[in-house]
């Protein structure tokens, strides 16, 4: 049995005349008919019965119509699910982000975008470290990765689309809060709230380096896992703690503030990676070319002062390859 004797049966079944139905099938009558008889034979039931100058339905035939037009409909839509899928228009991309750029961070853009452009292709998001990203994209468990620091595996390819200024964060009635910017010494003595360095290794240890550099030394308090108990502790006066700039829209639910450190020259990137090997993937190329766009808009967000992204991309002719930080 063929889909097509299907499909001939259901023609029929409609039209309950085969001069009729052979029209609409664009095939002989007499072709048609012997069609029929064979598939009741094959089936072993009378699934059609002469009534007038044409046919209807057996009871078994009502039944096997019903069964036939849901495997043609399955049928179809499994072609163009496949087609779609192999335009890359349709299909699931896991995604694994940092905790707490999924809102606030250019990711919100990204998602966005393609969202709005494909609306069939599903986003699947979990938050993990960049280092679990780096290696969730090598397991292949993730196909996109968006956090703070670029790969060193050459199979990674990756971009940075935006870079945000670290600060300080206060309690709104610590002494400092008044002021418009602050330096490094105004916070000597100061307890320290921060995430555990395994976290944000790289960042970790800018920062201990850059106040280090000014003759200072942190006096860190606990490292914190949750930022938001981080936060709580800030906004009670308990300490002070470290965020880049584009993490501001935080802190307007609470009642802590930032404040830029003018001798802080440290900076956190967003960064988004992927296999090299996927470069030309049909379903993940659309959202890589997304993901350039997003970084070439101009930004007037407090996360890239600057106003654009920045440099080019890694590894290519900056005439040739916009953006920055992009392997490959």
């Amino acid at each position: 049995m063929e889909l097509r004797h299907l499909r001939y049966f259901v023609v029929l079944a409609q039209e309950e005349n085969f001069h009729r139905a052979a029209q609409r099938l664009h095939v002989s009558q007499s072709p048609l008919s012997r069609q029929m008889q064979a598939l009741q034979a094959e089936i072993g039931a009378a699934l059609l019965e002469p009534h007038g100058r044409g046919v209807r339905l057996t009871p078994a035939g009502r039944l096997f119509a019903q069964r036939a037009e849901a495997i043609l409909a399955a049928s179809d839509a499994a072609v163009t699910e496949a087609r779609l899928m192999g335009q890359g228009r349709i299909g699931t991309i896991p995604i694994g982000f940092e905790t707490g750029t999924a809102y606030f961070g250019t990711l919100a853009a990204i998602v966005t975008t393609a969202r709005r452009r494909e609306p069939r292709i599903t986003l699947d998001l979990t938050p993990m470290s960049s280092a679990e990203q780096w290696e969730a994209l090598q397991a292949g468990t993730i196909a996109l990765g968006y956090g703070h620091y670029p790969p060193d595996d050459p199979d990674l390819a990756w971009r940075e689309i935006s870079r945000a200024r670290i600060g300080v964060v206060l309690a709104g009635d610590h002494r400092l809060a008044a002021r418009p910017e602050l330096t490094l010494a105004d916070l000597r003595g100061e307890p320290v709230l921060l995430q555990p360095r395994r976290h944000y290794p790289r960042l970790h240890d800018d920062l201990i380096a850059a106040v280090r550099a000014r003759g200072l030394v942190l006096d860190v308090l606990a490292e914190i896992t949750d930022l938001e108990a981080i936060l709580a502790l800030v906004a009670g006066g308990d300490a002070v703690t470290f965020l880049p700039e584009n993490q501001i829209p935080i802190l307007l639910l609470g009642t802590a503030v930032w404040k830029p450190v003018t001798d802080l020259d440290v900076h956190r990137a967003d960064i988004v990676m992927w296999r090299r090997q996927d470069e030309r993937s049909p379903l993940l190329r659309p959202l890589i070319d997304i993901v350039r766009e997003v970084a070439e808009r101009p930004r007037h967000e407090p996360d890239h002062p600057s106003g654009r992204s920045s440099g080019h991309e890694h590894g290519g002719d900056p005439a040739n390859r916009p953006g920055i930080g992009e392997s490959g």
